[in-house]
């Protein structure tokens, strides 16, 4: 998942109003038991997610969790025995505990992916330390989230540049695993330590650090949309409690 640039609401919001929308729906969906408010927040992070531009085909990795929702769904739907039977061992008990756990494996991945594809890590690190994080663990959390697609395509790099020179990447098993763990960590570790050692000495060099008070280069400032958004936040916290 990667940050894609746009110019919709969603992108425009604070990047900390939705990351307190996120750590609240992540939190929402697993304390409340109502199979609905996980579907719910699905539909709802879906439905943001093509409104901003990124639309169902495209979302990453869907080819592994959709599968993986609907193994949820079958193995709790086949396991629980609660309530009245529906269709041989399986119950409305099952039923319900496997839309619940798929709903909510499906609300987390697409909400982290609406927050993660709208976010900029720039804009999300700047508004952090708007509000007191210090400005050494921001530049760290914004180097980490730069330096991870990075990381992705040299990773790619090695691995296509070894496959031509004749490691056997075709083995099958866990003796794949073992090759790709064997093979591809040694290289990505000395890019790694390469790419700390000279992001070290950059910083050194323009006295990171030095001055209690840093400047920033690009803005983050909270407008209407961000006070509405922030205001709907508790009104939603009471309204689930009140109702759930």
């Amino acid at each position: 998942m990667t940050f894609e640039p746009g110019q919709s609401l969603v992108h425009r919001l604070h990047p900390v109003v939705k990351l307190a929308w996120l750590l609240w729906a992540t939190v929402a969906v697993f304390v409340f038991n109502s199979p609905a408010l996980p579907l719910a927040v699905a539909a709802a992070a879906l439905a943001l997610l093509w409104y901003s531009g990124v639309t169902p085909g495209r979302l990453p990795g869907i080819r592994f969790w959709l599968p993986l929702g609907l193994a949820i769904l079958v193995t709790q739907a086949a396991v629980v025995r609660d309530g009245p039977p529906v269709l041989g061992p399986i119950t409305t008990g099952g039923l319900i505990a496997g839309v619940r756990a798929l709903g909510r494996l499906l609300a987390v991945i697409l909400a982290s992916t609406l927050f993660v594809t709208t976010t900029e890590p720039v804009m999300l690190t700047c508004g952090l330390m708007r509000i007191g994080l210090p400005s050494r663990w921001g530049f760290a959390l914004a180097t980490a989230l730069r330096l991870a697609p990075v990381f992705r395509v040299e990773a790619h790099h090695v691995y296509r540049a070894q496959l031509a020179r004749g490691v056997a990447y075709d083995a099958r098993g866990p003796r794949r695993w073992w090759l790709l763990l064997r093979h591809l960590s040694l290289p990505l570790l000395t890019s790694a330590l390469r790419a700390a050692h000279a992001l070290a000495l950059s910083m050194e060099g323009r006295a990171f650090g030095l001055h209690p008070q840093r400047t920033f280069s690009r803005e983050v400032t909270f407008g209407r949309c961000d006070v509405a958004a922030l205001a709907l936040l508790p009104a939603s916290i009471v309204f689930a409690v009140w109702l759930l």
